[in-house]
């Protein structure tokens, strides 16, 4: 096709071309549009979903407890290995959590096998390379 081909079939043929396309593209964009809001609407109703279930409790760090005769750092946690808290809020969480809802901060764990301190959110620890990072739930629980 040459310059003037195109020329031609630009002032002669487009119209019907955009009016062949333009209603198929407008559908389509106007579907995705609606499939995004379906989307959306269904991950909003399994939020909520998800918060009608009783939240686990929220407990409070206790202070840790400095050796006789030595003074006690007043912003050292005393986090038990393998249990979900928040370093900011000294509070301490479920092992579902993965964000403090109070300052939106990464949750911290201790690892429960060597007791590196890695983010919750971590699938395994970076220092010895365990995948159970929690704490498991004792027999009298």
């Amino acid at each position: 096709m040459n310059i003037k081909g195109f020329i031609e079939w630009i002032g002669h043929n487009l119209g019907s071309a955009t009016a062949t396309v333009f209603p198929y593209l407008l559908f389509g964009l106007v579907g995705l549009y609606v499939l995004y809001l379906l989307i959306g609407y269904l991950r909003v109703s399994q939020v909520g979903i998800a918060a009608e279930r009783h939240p686990e409790p929220v407990l409070a760090l206790p202070p840790l407890k400095a050796p006789a005769g030595e003074a006690a750092d007043t912003h050292a946690l005393a986090a038990p290995r393998g249990v979900a808290y928040c370093p900011t809020d000294a509070l301490q969480f479920p092992p579902t959590a993965r964000f403090c809802p109070v300052c939106e901060a990464d949750l911290m764990v201790d690892c429960a096998n060597c007791g590196t301190t890695i983010r919750a959110a971590d699938d395994s620890c970076y220092h010895c390379g365990t995948r159970q990072i929690f704490a498991r739930p004792s027999d009298d629980d």
